[in-house]
């Protein structure tokens, strides 16, 4: 099966699916900042906890970073939980990936999972988290280039490094930090063109924060609605290929209680963001502004010429193209 993927990808890259470098000297504030340049920094901010599309994300993550088509530098958490801490340590390390950071949810979103203690099982005990906006200061402040962030959870993480002041890591306040060192910010979450979303409403922190994300983010935001991503899914063919189930994201879905993979609202973002919405992502993009209800979580894209973010739509009606891509970064970092 994985010769099989491996065919398919060579003769997708042939035909001319490719990324290209488009280095900026000169940032236009009002305009993305689509940064292809191999090993680009990144940090991931999830709620992986009760959907196991998260999962997928993060391995996601960690392929493009074995590849360098990434430096993966943090995961922050946007929930809490009795041991979820752990399971994300563990997870990293089954990723051999001990040096990238764990970031600690900023709002006390308390939760549950599944499949937590299957990955906690991994953990060596140095978990060392540190608080999510110290970990993004911490990073942004050390990087010599912009940092692109991912949100598959909540925004509230991204809320209080815009909110957050001068400390150890830097003398600059989050929004200035945020100016200075950040690329782009893609957010998985809301729906086009109206609608709730689980990202957007489910507490009222999440509400709270989204709204002010979206008023001061100082350049334009990528989303990633739910229409896009929810239409395709991850994860079924690794499970095809892992009769047996012995790898940790296989064991992950079946927890949760899929046999043919899951939504892939987060692994679509996550596999987007790496190539930076790159050729081999075939996606188009419009401007748009957002509005929040805060009381509801209600979103609102409303479609504008001069709109401050831009949302994602896909040039290409095949599923299984986006599927088999996200599938093949799953089942080549899996421990069959």
């Amino acid at each position: 099966m994985k010769d099989k993927f491996r065919i398919i990808l060579l003769v997708i890259f042939l035909t001319g699916c490719k990324t290209y470098e488009n280095p900026q000297e000169d940032r236009n504030v009002d305009e993305l900042y689509l940064n292809t340049t191999p090993g680009k920094e990144m940090i991931l901010d999830v709620d992986m906890c009760t959907d196991v599309d998260d999962v997928c994300a993060v391995r996601i993550a960690t392929a493009l970073d074995d590849d360098g088509t990434i430096d993966l530098k943090g995961v922050a958490y946007s929930i809490v939980g009795k041991n979820n801490l752990e399971a994300l340590r563990g997870f990293l390390l089954y990723e051999n990936k001990p040096d990238v950071l764990i970031g600690k949810s900023m709002a006390n979103n308390p939760d549950e999972s599944p499949y937590w203690d299957l990955m906690a099982a991994y953990n060596d005990g140095n978990v060392n988290a540190y608080e999510a906006v110290k970990m993004y200061r911490k990073i942004l402040s050390e990087s010599n280039t912009p940092v692109d962030i991912v949100t598959t959870g909540y925004t509230t993480n991204i809320e209080a490094l815009l909110k957050s002041q001068p400390d150890e890591y830097s003398d600059l306040s989050g929004l200035e930090l945020v100016k200075q060192k950040c690329g782009q910010l893609y957010i998985v979450g809301g729906t086009y063109p109206e609608g709730r979303c689980n990202n957007f409403f489910f507490t009222k922190e999440a509400r709270l924060a989204i709204d002010y994300v979206s008023k001061t983010w100082p350049y334009p935001i990528l989303f990633f609605t739910n229409e896009v991503g929810g239409m395709l899914r991850c994860g079924g063919q690794l499970q095809a290929v892992d009769i047996d189930k012995r790898d940790i994201v296989t064991r992950s879905l079946v927890a949760f209680g899929t046999q043919n993979g899951r939504h892939a609202w987060d692994p679509f973002g996550v596999w987007c963001a790496g190539y930076a919405c790159g050729k081999i992502n075939r996606l188009g993009f419009k401007r748009v502004n957002i509005a929040i209800d805060t009381e509801t979580g209600r979103n609102t894209f409303t479609d504008a010429a001069d709109g401050k973010h831009f949302v994602i739509y896909r040039l290409c009606d095949d599923d299984n193209y986006y599927n088999i891509m996200m599938d093949h970064l799953l089942i080549k970092k899996a421990k069959l």
